[in-house]
């Protein structure tokens, strides 16, 4: 489907918590890519280093308009920001604002898709992740 858009998202943390990084790649149905991110975002728990990668992924999507009204796919090898974003019930409510973000983001496209991976299929955006830990300002690339 022509409308189908992936992000793949990873997070890289030192300690736990501690130093964090987030990366995340965006690809087509053909599999081009067509945008990455990688940021540092503070001394965090792993799980809400990737909760942020997730919604990183999100604001960027809405922030681009050729996005809007397509199919959204979420990747991510955390199977609890997974369970998390397929399952408001299980949602931990000192996390409420990011995820109220990511839900008031969501009415840009057709529709989100939340999938975990298993970590050996994120080569690059773990590769951003690494990098976004030690990072002085955001990189969003998009090509």
């Amino acid at each position: 489907m022509t409308n189908k858009f992936k992000w793949n998202v990873d997070r890289s943390s030192i300690g736990k918590p501690g130093p964090s990084g987030i990366g995340g790649v965006l690809r087509n149905h053909h599999g081009i890519l067509l945008g990455i991110f990688s940021l540092s975002v503070g001394i965090l728990d792993s799980n809400v280093a990737e909760l942020r990668a997730v919604v990183k992924a999100i604001e960027l999507s809405a922030s681009n308009c050729f996005l809007h009204h397509k199919h959204i796919i979420i990747e991510s090898d955390s199977a609890n920001v997974i369970s998390w974003m397929n399952n408001p019930h299980n949602r931990p409510w000192i996390h409420h604002k990011l995820f109220s973000s990511a839900q008031r983001l969501a009415s840009c496209f057709d529709s989100i898709t939340y999938t975990h991976s298993y970590r050996e299929s994120n080569h690059m955006e773990d590769h951003l992740a690494k990098q976004g830990v030690h990072r002085i300002s955001d990189f969003v690339a998009w090509l």
